[in-house]
């Protein structure tokens, strides 16, 4: 399996880090007995091939071995080896859970043959937009490709016994649209599994869902998982159904999306693994998504709930989530003006207004929160501005 490690010229090749030639030791170490080992060089490899981000010369060399060693059932801890392939291909998750992987605007070229590509490609690989592409440097697309070549042998990961490893191949699956005529067909077969667990049944349905991204053969399987005797199960085929029908999804799922989003986030829901959204929020980012006139309205429900479900404790921490919700995470250098304001921040600011406590208990702190997002940081002010 690895005795071709040595064929690769790895000292040719470079990672974050400079050269390669540590690279074969750590992935051989990956079949050590002592978990310790095994983990010291799963961390060595993503810091090498995967520092902020972004992919590096070496880590197309990885890919096959790396999936040499995750199908093999004598490899240990093989789901954490398919989640660092996962990394390899798209980096992070993020941007892409209610659209699925934008490959087909980055098929061009290799190099940024417009803007907007070189946009996107700057977004997708960590650089910077105002940074120059490298002439023919596109490590993240070859990275991409070569496991994607890998996508027959992961398919098979599907039939093991492992739920963690199911569970991180169906993942892996998700961000590969162009396969999806191999992939949905063999994700739903595991989401129908009745009896197995949740998370995996959960996880293999949004996988099918962005993998398809568009009507498919199986868009009646799909639908008909929204009748499931699960609830998670069924929210999780709404969210599929929706991304495969698009902005022509019927009103049943539409309606299994906007319960979940106007249900809040309990105080014991974790956040989904491994997709890193609670149910709520992937609702309210998908009916957003797909322009349903009632997400302005689960936005603000969610913002409601979560700025209300603790009623002790400091402030900052009580509304903190709740800002991040309604405004997003990137600080405002301008003011919006109060009507320009969405129902969710014009209930998030009223609430503040109602709750002068806040700025007295903890002016520091909440200060910062509405400094941060452009707002008027005392309260009498704010009370005018949303006067």
């Amino acid at each position: 399996m690895l005795e071709k490690l040595d064929t690769v010229g790895w000292g040719g090749l470079t990672h974050a880090f400079g050269t390669a030639e540590e690279i074969p030791a750590f992935i051989a170490a990956l079949r050590a007995d002592d978990p310790q080992v095994r983990g010291d060089a799963r961390d060595e490899l993503w810091s090498s091939l995967l520092h902020e981000g972004r992919r590096y010369e070496a880590d197309v060399y990885t890919v096959p071995f790396l999936a040499d060693l995750a199908v093999d059932p004598a490899t240990f801890d093989r789901a954490a080896i398919v989640d660092l392939l996962t990394a390899q291909a798209i980096g992070s998750d993020h941007p892409y859970l209610v659209t699925g992987f934008p490959i087909e605007r980055l098929r061009p070229s290799p190099d940024a043959v417009d803007e907007s590509w070189h946009l996107l490609y700057s977004e997708w690989s960590g650089r910077g937009a105002d940074e120059p592409p490298v002439p023919g440097e596109a490590d993240e697309l070859r990275a991409y490709d070569a496991v994607r070549a890998e996508l027959p042998r992961i398919v098979t990961l599907l039939d093991d016994t492992d739920g963690d490893l199911i569970q991180a191949a169906a993942y892996l699956l998700a961000w590969f649209p162009e396969a999806a005529r191999d992939t949905v067909g063999p994700l739903l077969a595991v989401a129908g599994r009745h009896g197995w667990r949740r998370d995996v049944r959960v996880t293999a349905l949004l996988a099918a869902g962005l993998a398809a991204r568009g009507p498919v053969p199986e868009s009646a399987v799909i639908a008909g998982m929204v009748h499931d005797a699960d609830e998670e199960v069924r929210w999780a085929a709404a969210v599929a159904w929706a991304l495969t029908a698009g902005a022509t999804v019927p009103e049943e799922p539409r309606v299994v999306l906007r319960a979940r989003a106007g249900g809040g986030i309990g105080p014991d829901e974790p956040v989904l693994a491994p997709w890193g959204l609670t149910r709520a929020e992937w609702s309210v980012r998908l009916l957003e998504h797909l322009g349903d006139p009632g997400a302005a309205e689960a936005r603000a429900a969610l913002v409601r709930s979560e700025a209300t479900k603790r009623l002790h404790g400091p402030w900052a921490e009580r509304l903190g989530e709740a800002f991040y919700l309604a405004f997003g995470d990137d600080a405002r250098t301008s003011p919006l003006r109060y009507a320009d304001l969405t129902p969710a921040q014009r209930w998030l600011v009223d609430h503040l207004v109602r709750h002068p406590d806040a700025l007295i208990a903890e002016p520091a702190e909440v200060t910062e929160l509405l400094r941060w997002y452009g707002l008027p940081d005392s309260h009498p002010a704010l009370t005018a501005y949303a006067a």
